[in-house]
């Protein structure tokens, strides 16, 4: 494996917060990369979460363990 590919699922939540994404949004992104096998620095990943929503993270990883934040 390269670089590029450890860092993609961190690069896209990365850019995800960065061009506004809400919090949903980022959820689905979150979900997405807990059912495939793709290697994620989650530590990494829930950091920057923590710098844009400081209280914002449990809510995103409920959404997305959950499935919620797929429904409409």
């Amino acid at each position: 494996m390269t670089g590029f590919e450890i860092s993609c699922v961190e690069s896209m939540i990365e850019n995800e917060i960065r061009q506004g994404c809400n919090q949903r949004q980022v959820a689905q992104s979150y979900a997405l990369a807990l059912r495939s096998s793709w290697p994620t620095d989650w530590s990494k990943v829930n950091a920057m979460i923590q710098e844009k929503w400081p209280k914002g993270l449990k809510r995103i990883k409920e959404m997305a363990w959950s499935g919620r934040c797929f429904d409409k």
